[in-house]
């Protein structure tokens, strides 16, 4: 039985050190262009977005992005959904993340 388990999940060894590069790759800083630790990536959900920083719904509406709560929303990243608006996602996620670092959230 337990050489089955490691044939789908390998075995304790490798699976500790996944996690080990997992926890290493998470922990690495993203910056944005101010050098300031990133809180937003363009790879993030929106849905996961908004419920880190609920204060960036207001910003992403104001940006033009007024449907953030729609269904099909929280299931895409933020870059997609700057896509679809014709906005540039780079550009968005730096000024959030300014505006995050800014208002301490």
């Amino acid at each position: 039985m337990s050489k089955l388990k490691d044939l789908f999940f390998g075995s304790d060894e490798e699976r500790s050190n996944n996690e080990s590069e997992e926890i290493k790759l998470a922990n690495e800083e993203v910056k944005n262009e101010s050098g300031a630790q990133a809180l937003v990536t363009a790879d993030m959900l929106v849905g996961d977005l908004l419920v880190k920083h609920p204060l960036a719904s207001q910003f992403l509406m104001e940006c033009g992005m007024g449907c953030i709560y729609c269904p099909a929303s929280q299931m895409e990243t933020l870059a997609e959904a700057c896509a679809v608006h014709g906005i540039d996602g780079e550009e968005i996620v730096d000024a959030l993340n300014d505006y995050l670092i800014e208002h301490n959230a």
